[in-house]
């Protein structure tokens, strides 16, 4: 038993750091491509069941995308992205930039009434590189 314990930590520990790697918010399926290169005999199935397990664990975000597959990203700390409705890129918006909404939760609570456990905000546009 110890051996699949070892093994499955193993290749949570290599997940991880592919994700951590790639600052394009990949899919899961650009997580396992970048993964298979080096690590041939790791399945497409290990991979999505282990970033489900991630960011169901808070080590990773996913982004839900309602017209494709989802994204994830190594950066938990607080902030939006954007995706482009050509191409299918995913980037951060950094809340401090936008001043409107510095302190979402905040306004939230002494708007609604909630207290905030989370949530995603997901704008859609087109890309620098596909408005060329």
């Amino acid at each position: 038993m110890s051996g699949a314990v070892q093994r499955n930590t193993m290749q949570k520990s290599i997940v991880l750091e592919t994700v951590r790697s790639m600052h394009d918010h990949p899919t899961a399926d650009m997580v396992y491509d970048g993964l298979h290169r080096s690590y041939p005999t790791i399945s497409k199935a290990t991979v999505y069941r282990i970033l489900g397990q991630l960011s169901a664990n808070g080590d990773i975000r996913k982004i839900s995308v309602t017209s494709g597959a989802d994204h994830y990203d190594f950066n938990i700390s607080p902030h939006y992205h954007i995706i482009c409705t050509e191409c299918g890129a995913v980037a951060d918006v950094v809340v401090g930039t936008i001043p409107q909404v510095e302190e979402p939760e905040k306004y939230i609570t002494d708007s609604c009434g909630y207290t905030v456990s989370g949530g995603t905000v997901l704008f859609s546009g087109i890309c620098p590189q596909c408005r060329r």
